[in-house]
């Protein structure tokens, strides 16, 4: 057939993503006003409007477009209906948390509570900390202190911390327990809700009533709230309004209507049922606008028309058969006489028929687009794109279909510079713009002119906002007493150097992982340490005999472990009850197979979970720039044999290990600066610094079932005492054993002189002191060790992610960690 020439009539579209076909819209009603047209002139079919609507709303407020969407909200979706909804459901589950959680994150309750939107998180942390599955409803003192929980020593975040000055926040944390505030928001939860006046069954004009009472008691909260939202646009005043009228002709229906006892799942049910079911259609706030509408809307066609989102499965809307009855279902109905009306094909031809009445409706010009990505997938162009395609030319050549492209501005002429001059024609979009597109460095060198420009449009404090974003953070001044209270731990000194912005968000703005009742890793190293220490001190004493009675030993331990720890809470749930008792069981076989290891070795445990600065270990301290900062720690297991001694250290994880390039760069100093504590406080020579991973499989690759990690001595003697396995079996010996090929030379980089010991010792603390001197300047520049970011808590909240990778250095023998050589970076 031959093809109908277009005349410039309809142009076809396709965008990387729906950001930028809206972008696209917006710069050409933008460029029609200017050229004389009305806002009115255009208006918008989205195929679907919950997608398009907040980026539309968002684009044309930059561009100053104003503009009404024709979309009926559903009553049960505002605030103040979900208010009574939500409030419904808390009394019918009996407060369970779900829903109490649902409730306080009402916009509504924020206003109300004196804590507002962080109160309500809070509340949440706790309750999923400590396994709260229903809220009391007492207005005594329900949510208890854990002032036993050895994490964080019960201490954590409280309302406002993050925007207490630096002063305060030391402070804020010695004097905050975690209960306080969801205990406050719990009894503003119970004081708003009353819960016993809704128990039992009664007349349902009784629970119109009390509904009417809780909308009477929130009513000045709600107007707040109005106000707040109505700041954005005078459509949500609108909205509110109906929103009251609606609700109170619910209410009055109700009570006329029905006379008869109920309960509260009846009344949620008729109420519920009743609301869904009412939507709110508002007309639009200016004269002359953008109208923007779905399939339910009428386009008037007095001038140009836009389909945004022409995907395959949008344009035409497909439906996958009712709820009841498919397609297949209605074809065999129809076989038998039965009719089913509208059916599926009648329902796909009357959208075929939506379609083509749209598109013959603009008196202006037609352009549909799609975007080729979007809701976490690629998307398809609508059929109705190709059929465009072999309906209509333009000059006698196939119709084409033009790539939108905002990305890059290549030149500084013709189209594109027209295309940047509409791109930054309002001052709103020239800040987003230069922020989007310079700061990301998505802009490339024929583009700096023109973000230039851009940038001299912007107000000072906009464009301090901007020069600001170009540069990562390298340092932030801070009261001293912000980086240390007088002491630190070298774990801190290691989390500093795998990535000093890291350690910012950890220690210096205090933000935690949210605990939600779950066993994590944490939780697994906790028991293990504490059972270990117990099972290792009756070794140290005598008071284990055989390996029976080390694994009732085992299983004592593990009982305290849960109790002394508060981890009862975890036993409530099924699936962390059956991980506890796996654990138990792992916890049992690891101390009686280890009783049978200790008793190869002439090495006696001597310190256990020994801290520095208490009991036998002096206190140490890190000084630079004439400042002095004490260290502190704990060190799980020293074991002694006459002035010998070795330092363990229990990790639950496989990948354990001690390897010199991680120990240069500052990852694993810890046992080296213990060692040195050690060896000062005792008079003792090191013989070993070990990580002994205990975790599921206690097997490395070679069979062996438990293996130290780390650095062990040069003298086979003495490693035949410390694993007497060591001199006649060292396969399968738990203490490093690695010698050349010939088997005539041990190892240079596991096995260590008096010298190698000294050499690594001094290095680790000469590394913390110039860790700790960079904290105490402020240094939080991101640059994290490479691969530090995918296992990182914050990544999530991080704009630096995987920026300025460092690689982990090559280190060849000690002759790197000469302290005298090059600092560490």
């Amino acid at each position: 057939d031959e093809k109908a020439e277009n005349n410039g009539k309809v142009a076809l579209r396709s965008a990387k993503d729906r950001s930028d076909e809206v972008m696209r819209l917006a710069l050409d009603v933008a460029k029609g006003v200017r050229e004389g047209r009305r806002y009115k002139d255009f208006e918008v079919y989205a195929s679907d409007l919950d997608a398009y609507g907040q980026e539309i709303k968002s684009t044309f407020a930059r561009y100053e477009i104003p503009y009404f969407i024709d979309k009926k909200e559903l009553l049960s979706e505002q605030a103040k209906a979900r208010f009574i909804l939500q409030a419904i459901a808390c009394y019918r589950t009996d407060f369970r948390l779900g829903e109490v959680c649902d409730f306080i994150k009402n916009p509504l309750f924020s206003i109300y509570s004196r804590y507002g939107e962080e109160g309500a998180y809070l509340f949440e942390n706790y309750c999923l900390k400590y396994n709260v599955r229903f809220v009391p409803t007492s207005m005594d003192d329900c949510f208890k202190k854990h002032e036993e929980r050895k994490i964080f020593n019960a201490k954590e975040q409280k309302s406002g911390f993050i925007y207490a000055n630096i002063d305060d926040k030391v402070e804020i944390l010695d004097n905050t327990v975690e209960n306080v505030i969801p205990e406050a928001v719990r009894k503003e939860v119970v004081d708003i809700l009353t819960p016993e006046r809704f128990k039992g069954s009664k007349n349902i004009k009784v629970f119109v009533e009390l509904t009417r009472e809780l909308l009477e008691k929130i009513d000045p909260y709600y107007v707040k709230y109005v106000d707040k939202i109505a700041s954005q646009s005078e459509y949500f005043r609108k909205c509110a309004e109906q929103v009251n009228s609606k609700l109170e002709a619910v209410l009055d229906e109700i009570e006329e209507v029905l006379d008869e006892q109920a309960d509260i799942n009846k009344f949620e049910s008729v109420f519920k049922s009743m609301i869904k079911t009412l939507k709110i259609a508002l007309v639009p706030t200016y004269l002359d606008c953008v109208f923007i509408g779905d399939g339910e809307s009428r386009f008037a066609g007095n001038g140009d028309i836009y389909v945004l989102g022409a995907n395959s499965g949008k344009l035409p809307s497909q439906s996958g058969g009712g709820v009841v009855l498919t397609d297949k279902d209605e074809q065999m109905l129809s076989a038998l006489g039965v009719e089913i009306t509208p059916c599926e094909r009648q329902k796909a031809l009357d959208g075929m028929y939506a379609v083509c009445d749209l598109m013959k409706k603009p008196q202006g010009r037609l352009v549909v687009s799609y975007p080729d990505s979007g809701d976490g997938g690629a998307l398809r162009p609508s059929t109705v794109v190709f059929e465009l395609q072999n309906m209509l030319c333009e000059n006698g050549k196939p119709l084409e279909i033009e790539r939108i492209d905002f990305e890059h501005y290549t030149t500084l002429e013709g189209k594109d510079l027209q295309k940047a001059a509409l791109a930054l024609s309002t001052k709103k979009a020239c800040f987003n713009e230069v922020l989007k597109n310079g700061v990301s460095g998505r802009c490339d060198a024929n583009d700096t002119d023109v973000f230039g420009a851009a940038l001299s449009l912007l107000s000072e404090d906009e464009k301090k906002l901007v020069n600001d974003s170009r540069v990562s953070p390298v340092k932030i001044a801070l009261p001293e007493k912000s980086y240390f209270a007088g002491r630190t731990s070298v774990s801190r000194l290691e989390t500093f150097f795998g990535c000093p912005y890291a350690h910012y968000f950890n220690y210096i703005l205090s933000l935690r992982k949210r605990k939600d009742g779950t066993f994590e890793g944490t939780e697994n190293g906790t028991i293990l340490h504490f059972v270990l220490e117990k099972f290792f001190g009756d070794v140290r004493d005598g008071n284990v005999k055989d390996e029976d009675e080390a694994k009732q030993k085992a299983y004592e331990y593990f009982d305290r472990a849960i109790k002394e720890n508060n981890f009862e809470v975890l036993l409530e749930k099924a699936d962390t009850g059956r991980i506890l008792a796996r654990l138990k069981e792992e916890g049992a076989t690891l101390c009686k197979d280890l009783f049978k290891v200790q008793k190869r070795s002439a090495f006696r445990p001597f310190l256990l979970e020994a801290k520095i600065g208490e009991g036998k270990i002096e206190p140490m301290s890190l000084e630079f720039g004439g400042k002095k900062v004490e260290l502190k720690g704990t060190i799980d297991r020293v074991d002694i044999l006459d002035d010998k001694f070795i330092i363990i250290d229990y990790k639950t994880y496989k990948s354990a290990d001690l390897t010199l390039k991680e120990l240069y760069c500052g990852q694993k100093i810890q046992l080296y600066v213990y060692m040195r504590a050690v060896e000062r406080s005792l008079g003792a020579t090191p013989c070993g610094v070990f990580y002994f991973p205990v975790y599921s499989s206690f097997t490395d690759e070679s069979g062996n079932r438990y293996k130290y990690k780390g650095q062990a001595c040069d003298s086979r003697e003495t490693l035949g005492l410390i694993d007497e396995m060591a001199t006649s079996n060292p396969d399968c010996a738990i203490v490093p054993f690695k010698t050349d090929r010939k088997g005539e030379n041990l190892n240079p980089e596991i096995h260590l002189s008096k010298e190698g010991f000294d050499k690594l010792g001094d290095y680790a603390v000469a590394i913390a002191g110039e860790g700790a001197s960079k904290i105490a300047d402020g240094y939080i520049k991101p640059s994290p060790l490479k691969d530090k970011c995918k296992k990182c808590d914050f990544a999530a909240i991080c704009a630096y992610k995987g920026a300025n990778e460092r690689k982990m250095p090559k280190v060849k023998g000690l002759e790197s960690f000469d302290t005298e050589g090059e600092k560490n970076e």
